[in-house]
């Protein structure tokens, strides 16, 4: 069995939450998580070298390769794919020269590589679509960064588990696939148990902790009931499984219902137009039904 343990958005810098005192975000704040679940691989799903969480004023990019070399040394691995706010201040090269110095960090942005005998895909920000559109080997774990309107094309993506960074939490099996979507980090991460597969996953966002294993739903503990299901359906009108679900198959209604009519129906199911057209092309392009 490997334990994999995942971040996202590192909010360096802000008040730690839960930490007496007034305790900041910091090295240890991972170091000390890291500790307790005793991963082999650690997963750090985008923004980590410079992030929207925090916005601290710290040299970020610093502070990141300082911990993943941390890691590293430890005898983990660290597995990296960019986020939309990794390059803003044009440092994220050096992370990627760590990762060539190190057969320990791995920097999987539009690649896949093998860890610990599993198979990760990296999708960087807004290659979703292009990455869905070529992939042919299958990979095991999906690690992207998107934006919620293109994560649909995760799910077209071969491979068992979807683990994505950016905002909107929540974790549920969708599609066949165990999805993860982390937002600021370390208030919110996941553990994964994989052997042959994902054998549990294990969700925290603050005091709330969900656990899911595969075909048995989720248990949780110390989630209220709003709070519960934001988590794991979504916070828009149709729960987040249904709607990828009625995109997916809306694609291949394309060609037998037009549309104008498939459109027509996903709007009034609840689906933004954005979502709906970054997966299936915009609303005014021609489709001719079959005869």
């Amino acid at each position: 069995m490997t334990r994999i343990l995942a971040f996202s958005d590192l909010s360096w810098g802000t008040k730690e939450r839960g930490a007496p005192g007034g305790r900041k975000v910091d090295r240890d704040s991972f170091l000390r998580l890291i500790e307790e679940t005793d991963p082999e691989v650690i997963v750090f799903a985008g923004d980590g070298a410079y992030d929207r969480c925090s916005r601290s004023g710290l040299d970020e990019t610093e502070l990141f390769l300082g911990l993943l070399r941390e890691i590293a040394a430890a005898g983990r691995h660290c597995v990296v794919v960019e986020g939309n706010n990794d390059d803003t201040m044009g440092t994220y090269g050096r992370v990627r020269e760590a990762a060539e110095a190190s057969p320990r960090i791995h920097e999987i942005s539009g690649k896949r590589e093998t860890v610990c005998g599993i198979c990760f895909l990296g999708v960087p920000t807004r290659r979703e679509k292009r990455m869905a559109g070529s992939a042919r080997e299958e990979a095991d774990i999906v690690v992207a960064h998107a934006p919620l309107a293109d994560r649909v094309w995760l799910f077209d993506l071969p491979a068992a588990c979807v683990v994505t960074g950016h905002y909107g939490m929540l974790v549920s099996e969708i599609a066949g696939k165990a999805y993860v979507a982390l937002d600021c980090s370390p208030a919110s991460y996941v553990t994964i148990e994989w052997e042959d597969g994902w054998r549990r996953i294990e969700y925290a966002a603050g005091a709330c902790r969900i656990t899911m294993r595969p075909g048995e739903g989720i248990a949780a503990t110390g989630c209220d009931p709003a709070l519960l299901r934001d988590l794991t359906e979504g916070t828009g009108p149709l729960p987040y499984p249904d709607e990828v679900e009625a995109l997916r198959r809306a694609k291949e209604e394309l060609a037998t219902l037009g549309r104008e009519e498939v459109f027509l129906r996903l709007l009034a199911m609840g689906i933004r137009k954005t979502h709906i057209e970054r997966y299936l092309g915009s609303r005014g392009k021609r489709t001719r039904p079959a005869r």
